[in-house]
């Protein structure tokens, strides 16, 4: 009897060891379907309800969480009621702010009161109440943004929002719809919408309409486009457009897009609407690349009826059009191209606007074994067949190259050495002379030798580089002398095209001078000037050439500029100079081109393009960009305007002039207006920006 009182004592201790091992864990298994975790839990005498006070929380088997500062729970119910800053996660990863709440079946069910959403996203909705049954919730008296607070222009104004009399969030079709929805631009109501949805945070892409562009033109008048997107499947979409414009034919265009196994496709096309009755316009231009086991291949075709028609309406600013196949396939030791194009140029008018080239077929051998002499052999071959209206030309190159690259130790010498030989059969068929067959050669020695001298600090690194380049080439009677330019100084041949090959001996020469900092700033200066050996006297082009200069400063990413000089070796005056520069000073950032040519020497041309950029307060742009002819004193077309634009808003307003002229294409000037509300879209990728300078 003694033993089993103590049995007895031993399992009581044993028992109340564990319940107060549970409570001070603050934890309930109510059943299978709900977890109750808090500071204070108290249940009721046959366990069905239960009380919970100081950071209750709730978790459901989904794992969505409801936590209060005081909550209860009847179990045989299944019913949750809660008060004092609630909050509540769903699967979505949502999140509701409450003052009190009711659920039933755990949870699958939910009714509260004075409702604030921040939803995965982080745009917020706010409202009355809400109830959510069979994964569908609806708020009451609700307002929708995707503002953040910290982006608010004006104080508790967020950029834009959407106020409700009810909001429907349908988690199964994963979309939001709004009943007598209006939409708010700073607090003001500027539309009203009966109905609207969108989708929720949740969905990548979904069919409906993008954001709108509004422009007036002085040639085409007031224009107004609003792309509808339709998304077919998760790897296809198509987005049709269509623009109205008050004093020009009005114009639709859709663009398809497919990813698939074979590659990527992507259609686009426009067709006008024919209201001033001088026949329908349109182009078409499809892109696809098709995936295949032996290398790169792509298909294309650029296609209009009219060659003004895109450049008037701001389509696109094409003034050729490609069409053709191109194949390309490349290893280490060889690269392989087949191409067969053709072109349209929509701005020559005559029998040369199609040029036509099939077959061209470049294969290239690099790395060919030898044994028998030092440096490194490769094999570049060429055909090519180009035909205008009444003239084809057929091409069958090849060249061999050897390079050999040394330096000698003991004084400090480094030569890059290159042999080149090129043969080319040349046919050209023309119907109104006669026919032309010829076979071309054109052999060279070449070597770049430098002497590098080093200096180095705790702080740069300088190299001075004298530079000598001997050519070795007979001369030929099928090139003219080459131009020579500060970029093409020091190069072993400046022609261009398979048929020409620079003719005659002659010597480059200059000095090259680098200097590199720890900081990450650079420079290299380089200047130059051919010598050549004319073949007779009546050779009027110059023996010796002027001064070549160019020059590259890089202060960082946002600083630099580059500079290319043309100085008259006789009075030491500037003949062209060709400039580009791009920085960055605290909140401006400034792009410019310029182009100079001296009327001294040529047809005088002197150009200036800039784009700039201007942050001048938080989300706030002033943009510029335009072109000039200084020549002239004359504009070729410039654009400016305001852009605002963070995670919630984007407005872009411009002025823009457009001085192009072109059959049709007059002089125009006009204003666009493009709002997009995020995340519906981006001022980025809408509205019809005219880019005359440099892109910032």
């Amino acid at each position: 009897m003694i033993q089993l009182l103590k049995l007895k004592s031993i399992y009581f201790i044993f028992y109340t060891f564990i319940v107060i091992t549970l409570l001070s864990n603050n934890k309930i298994q109510a059943d299978q379907q709900i977890k109750i975790i808090a500071d204070q839990i108290r249940t009721s005498e046959n366990g069905d309800f239960i009380e919970a006070k100081g950071n209750a929380v709730a978790i459901n088997e989904f794992d969505e969480r409801l936590s209060t500062d005081k909550m209860t729970y009847n179990k045989s119910s299944k019913e949750i009621n809660a008060t004092g800053n609630v909050i509540f996660n769903d699967l979505e990863k949502n999140t509701f702010f409450m003052d009190r709440i009711v659920s039933k079946n755990d949870m699958e069910y939910l009714e509260g009161s004075e409702v604030k959403a921040r939803l995965k996203d982080d745009s917020r909705i706010v409202g009355s109440n809400i109830i959510r049954s069979d994964g569908i919730s609806i708020l009451q008296n609700a307002e929708y943004t995707p503002c953040k607070e910290e982006e608010y222009l004006i104080k508790n104004c967020p950029g834009w929002k959407l106020k409700s009399s009810k909001i429907f969030h349908d988690t199964k079709t994963k979309t939001i719809h709004y009943d007598h929805a209006r939409i708010h631009l700073f607090n003001l109501p500027v539309i009203y919408l009966p109905y609207f949805s969108h989708p929720d945070p949740s969905v990548n892409k979904r069919s409906g309409l993008l954001m709108p562009t509004i422009e007036t033109d002085n040639q085409l008048g007031d224009i107004f486009s609003i792309p509808i997107f339709y998304n077919i499947a998760n790897n296809q979409d198509i987005t049709f457009t269509p623009t109205y414009q008050s004093n020009s034919n009005n114009f639709y265009t859709i663009n398809y897009r497919n990813l698939n196994n074979s590659g990527y496709f992507n259609i686009d096309a426009s067709i006008n609407d024919n209201d001033d009755k001088k026949g329908t316009k349109n182009h078409l231009f499809f892109e696809g690349d098709i995936n295949n086991p032996f290398g790169s291949l792509e298909a294309f075709l650029q296609t209009s009826n009219n060659d003004t028609y895109m450049r008037k309406n701001k389509i696109n600013k094409f003034t050729v059009l490609r069409s053709g196949i191109d194949f390309e396939r490349s290893t280490d030791n060889d690269y392989l191209s087949l191409q067969a194009i053709g072109y349209k140029h929509l701005t020559v008018q005559n029998a040369e606007q199609w040029e036509y080239v099939y077959p061209k077929v470049t294969y290239n051998i690099n790395n060919i074994d030898n044994n028998l002499i030092d440096g490194s052999i490769s094999l570049n071959n060429e055909l090519l067949i180009k035909s205008f209206q009444d003239d084809k030309t057929s091409l069958l190159s090849s060249q061999i190259n050897w390079r050999n690259n040394t330096i000698d130790k003991k004084f400090g010498l480094a030569a890059n050495n290159i042999a080149n030989l090129r043969i080319v059969s040349v046919s050209v068929d023309n119907k109104n002379s006669p026919d032309s067959d010829n076979i071309r050669f054109y052999p060279q020695l070449s070597s770049k030798i430098t002497y590098p001298l080093m200096k180095s600090t705790d702080n740069t690194n300088q190299t001075l580089s004298p530079i000598i380049m001997p050519i070795i080439t007979p001369y030929n009677n099928y090139t003219s002398a080459q131009s020579i330019t500060s970029s093409n100084i020091f190069s072993e041949n400046r022609a261009s095209s398979i048929t020409e090959w620079e003719s005659g001996p002659r010597i480059n020469y200059g000095v090259e001078w680098f200097m590199d900092t720890n900081n990450g700033q650079n420079i290299k200066v380089t200047i130059g000037q051919n010598y050549r050996i004319n073949k007779n006297d009546n050779d009027n082009t110059k023996e010796l050439s002027d001064y070549y200069l160019s020059s590259n400063l890089s202060i960082n990413s946002d600083n630099y500029m580059n500079n290319s000089l043309v100085i008259d070796r006789n009075d030491i005056d500037i003949k062209t100079i060709n400039m580009s520069t791009y920085n960055k000073f605290f909140d401006m950032k400034i792009a410019m081109d310029y182009d100079y040519s001296s009327g001294k020497y040529t047809a005088p041309n002197e150009q200036l393009a800039i784009g700039a950029e201007y942050n001048f307060k938080e989300n706030f742009f002033f943009k510029f960009t335009g072109s000039k002819n200084l020549d002239t004193n004359k504009n070729i077309g410039y654009q400016y305007g305001l852009l605002y634009e963070n995670d919630c808003l984007g407005i872009d307003f411009n002025y823009f002039r457009d001085l192009t002229k072109d059959r049709d294409i007059a002089e125009s000037d006009g204003y666009s207006f493009t709002i997009v509300l995020k995340p519906f879209g981006s001022t980025k990728n809408y509205g019809k920006n005219k880019v005359f300078g440099p892109k910032i």
